[in-house]
């Protein structure tokens, strides 16, 4: 029963509504103005950028790209870039030679570790393996000149 009466109140009584409803058509009011300065703000702005761009097409379709210019342009950046590369080469070429050094040190810790003859060891163990080989051939060869050979005959009287 107490919401009828209150209903009732609503309905009779068109003050108590009017003042909610004012102060919602003030607020209503004020948030359209701020919208529209809002809007023309954005607007200005639009136009303004819109201003900036065209000056910048403008002053780009001004400048008169002669093959000169356009050569000398791409020489530049050609000049700049075999500069870049041999920069870059020169770092390539160290990392290269670090990297080799470091790569012979590990193989001759990992050999000297494992007990192996290194390649300068082996090179210089064939040397003399050779040397050797020689000294024993000539020894043969004097050995079996001052004997005789199959058929009963010094080597000079084979022939």
């Amino acid at each position: 029963m107490a919401e009828k009466s209150n209903h009732t109140n609503l309905t009779k009584d068109p003050e108590f509504l009017r003042e909610p409803l004012e102060a919602a058509q003030a607020r209503l009011v004020e948030f359209e103005e701020e919208a529209q300065k809002v809007f023309k703000d954005l607007m200005q702005k639009g136009k303004e950028s819109r201003k900036d761009f065209a000056e910048l097409v403008q002053r780009l379709s001004k400048q008169d790209w002669k093959m000169d210019d356009l050569k000398g342009r791409v020489t530049k950046l050609r000049d700049q870039g075999m500069e870049r590369a041999q920069e870059l080469r020169g770092r390539a070429d160290a990392f290269r030679s670090e990297a080799l050094e470091r790569l012979e040190e590990l193989q001759t810790k990992a050999v000297a570790f494992l007990g192996a003859a290194t390649r300068e060891q082996v090179e210089e163990l064939s040397k003399e393996l050779a040397r050797l080989a020689k000294r024993l051939d000539k020894a043969d060869k004097s050995r079996t000149a001052g004997k005789p050979g199959k058929s009963g005959k010094r080597p000079a009287e084979e022939v």
